[in-house]
């Protein structure tokens, strides 16, 4: 009996225990928790503001052949993307006279003409146009074809005229192409003509290798329009703006939990980096660069390591 006694007490007494460490547990005050962020500090740098346009391919240097005189095609020597050297026949062309009659010789000099002339090329380069086909007749003046010289390609860049004070002749830019590909070019030239509609001014781009691309190729150029030296800046992803884009914040750390909004003016910007003018950050400043969005003007934050 006394035996079965002394179990009873001892289950009791382990039951007790148990209740009142739930107890305890559940009634601890809550652990305070935060948004989690990722934080950042300024740093100084020297840093440049690119602005990237559309652009495309084009052979500056180009012969347009054209029928002397009207006829009919008789025979096309050359075929599209064939390379052409200077004096190469393209085509004959016969006059509609020397056409009715097969017999037709008319004197020229010491030579006679039987109304069948041949069409040549005056340069080199590759035949990219073939206008007609045999069998054509064509009037005086025609163009019949285009001979293109791959050596002269450049790439015609058209910039809207606010940004023409600040992009001048060698200016180094790159050139991205749709493979995802880049290439080093220098402003070359700058055509002084405006387009009235888009207000637009085209510069001719040269790459600084020789590059086998196509014509009417298009590219985007990115060239840089400004320069700023030794400047605090912050990854653009740790800088908010509100719908207009016209107000501009961060959120800096006052303490290990707390963040707060600090109004910011910007500077010169690039794919990544922001220069923050105002006000004047420290480098030791916490900064969050990742999870501020949509916080309150004073919010609760866990840094993440």
């Amino acid at each position: 009996m006394n035996s079965i006694y002394k179990i009873y007490l001892l289950v009791l007494m382990i039951t007790s225990m148990l209740f009142i460490s739930c107890g305890s547990k559940n009634d601890s005050p809550p652990q305070a928790s935060g948004t989690p962020v990722k934080i950042t500090q300024p740093h100084k740098t020297n840093l440049t503001e690119y602005i990237t346009l559309n652009a495309h391919t084009v052979f500056l240097k180009k012969e347009i052949v054209r029928a002397t005189f009207q006829g009919f095609i008789e025979k096309i020597y050359k075929n599209i993307g064939d390379n052409i050297s200077s004096g190469d026949v393209l085509m004959t062309i016969k006059t509609k006279e020397s056409a009715a009659d097969d017999n037709l010789q008319v004197p020229l000099g010491d030579e006679i003409f039987k109304g069948t002339v041949q069409v040549k090329a005056k340069s080199n380069g590759v035949l990219t146009e073939l206008n007609y086909n045999a069998g054509d007749f064509v009037s005086d003046g025609e163009q019949i074809a285009v001979i293109s010289n791959p050596s002269s390609l450049r790439v015609n860049l058209d910039v809207p005229y606010k940004y023409t004070n600040e992009i001048h002749i060698n200016t180094p830019c790159r050139i991205f192409l749709p493979d995802g590909k880049s290439v080093s070019a220098f402003i070359d030239k700058i055509i002084p003509k405006v387009d009235l509609t888009a207000q637009t001014q085209t510069y001719i781009l040269e790459m600084r290798r020789s590059e086998n691309f196509p014509e009417n190729l298009n590219v985007n150029a990115r060239i840089p329009i400004r320069t700023v030296k030794d400047v605090v800046v912050v990854p653009q992803s740790a800088v908010l703006s509100n719908e207009t884009l016209d107000k501009f914040w961060i959120m800096k750390l006052i303490n290990d939990t707390t963040a707060v909004r600090i109004n910011i003016v910007k500077g010169v910007e690039n794919d990544s980096l922001v220069q923050i003018i105002k006000p004047e950050l420290k480098l030791t400043d916490n900064v969050i660069s990742d999870g501020a969005f949509g916080l309150p003007d004073t919010a609760k934050v866990a840094i993440e390591k």
